[in-house]
């Protein structure tokens, strides 16, 4: 009898239709308030992340980030990401395949900075629409240089809300929205300017001890695109010894990567 007594509210919403879930257990589901909660705790995932900043500004592309979470997507772009490890990994990967299908469609052109970014976008908000999957954990940062020879940069949170940010400076993970408006009136005249504030911003926030930087920078014909990567402390940002290695990196005659599409 008394199993009987415990039953019968779930039968009875059964009969009803209604689910017994809670709305934060179901992906798929809006709560009464309009918001789909897996979505916030994804982004609640992506916001307690270590922060990574990117800086474009004309010709010049620079992320950075502690942990080493900046990785290569293909010649002239770069990804880095604020949240569960696993999952930046995952659409990283996510976005190295569309570029090298993208480069199979047009070998001689290189994919946009733009095309990449709602890619990725497309990914994340297929996974946070159903399927049997949760939404990815993180916030990502997506720089380059397109071929018109400008350098793009675009943010793509876990609903797959992708950003173009046209002012130049963007962030992700804790502290990004200090971070933007501590750079809303840098504007770098070279890549050296935009590695050492953008390396600056990511040690105050993160108050860590290193911080990896990439910066990426097209020559005067828009063609070939060099790539400088590195480990910055905060004994070197003071000190400025790395600017001779990133200003011979990223000359014309200099560097460790040259592509030419």
């Amino acid at each position: 009898m008394r199993c009987i007594l415990l039953l019968a509210p779930l039968v009875d919403a059964v009969r009803r239709g209604h689910s017994t879930l809670p709305f934060d257990h179901d992906p798929f589901v809006f709560d009464p308030k309009g918001r789909v909660l897996q979505l916030d705790y994804a982004d609640v995932a992506a916001a307690k992340g270590a922060p990574c900043v990117g800086i474009c500004a004309g010709q010049i592309a620079v992320l950075a980030s502690v942990h080493d979470k900046i990785s290569d997507v293909d010649a002239r772009h770069a990804m880095t990401f604020a949240g569960v490890r696993a999952d930046g990994a995952a659409l990283i990967d996510v976005v190295r395949v569309h570029s090298a299908r993208e480069r199979m469609k047009l070998p001689d052109e290189a994919p946009s900075t733009k095309s990449l970014a709602l890619a990725l976008a497309d990914e994340c908000h297929a996974v946070a629409s159903g399927g049997g999957r949760r939404a990815y954990g993180c916030r990502c940062l997506l720089a380059g240089l397109d071929p018109d020879g400008h350098a793009g940069l675009y943010s793509v949170g876990p609903g797959g809300d992708a950003r173009h940010h046209g002012s130049g400076v963007a962030a992700v993970g804790c502290d990004a929205a200090a971070v933007v408006e501590s750079l809303r009136s840098f504007a770098p005249t070279d890549a050296e300017a935009a590695v050492a504030a953008a390396a600056a911003a990511v040690l105050d926030a993160a108050d860590g001890s290193t911080v990896s930087v990439v910066a990426l920078k097209l020559d005067a014909r828009g063609q070939a695109c060099r790539r400088w990567r590195a480990e910055i402390g905060r004994e070197d940002l003071d000190s400025g010894a790395w600017r001779a290695e990133c200003r011979e990196a990223l000359a014309p005659t200099g560097g460790e990567d040259l592509t030419v599409y």
